[in-house]
């Protein structure tokens, strides 16, 4: 003979999936609706479609002018990506040691191993500092170090 209790928790699971089973009846037919009226949407522009295809492929495609844009210093510190790999190569064409590379940016040994590992990224205040061992010379390095 059951008891009370698995009584009572069999009559709550069959109203809670009853409750259940409504409001995904009534989400099915806003879904459907809704899937009815872009069909209906895509039939009435189709026509357009088929019309601009038509128009393109008969122009032949201009070419775009190249845009020409004043890049001020803010913006050059934005766009200036670095690859893990690029401060490896440059740090060794340098013949600087991971420890020199962090004390000419002011950052920790483990700061340039994560970089040149791909754990981490540079923040944008060492970019610069990163971006002019592509263009520095060992001779004015040496300087800096104070070497």
């Amino acid at each position: 003979m059951p008891t009370l209790a698995a009584l009572l928790k069999e009559e709550i699971s069959k109203i809670a999936r009853k409750e259940v089973q409504d409001q995904v009846r009534e989400l099915k037919q806003t879904v459907r609706a809704q899937r009815d009226a872009i069909a209906r949407l895509e039939k009435k522009i189709s026509p357009a479609k088929a019309k601009a295809a038509t128009k393109s492929a008969a122009k032949p495609a201009a070419k775009p002018a190249a845009k020409v844009r004043q890049v001020s210093e803010g913006d050059k510190r934005k766009q200036l990506r670095i690859a893990p790999n690029t401060i490896k190569k440059h740090r060794k064409r340098l013949k600087l040691s991971q420890a020199e590379l962090g004390k000419l940016l002011n950052v920790s040994t483990n700061t340039v191993l994560r970089w040149e590992a791909g754990s981490s990224k540079p923040r944008s205040k060492h970019l610069p500092g990163l971006d002019q061992l592509r263009t520095i010379s060992k001779r004015e390095l040496k300087k800096q170090l104070g070497a």
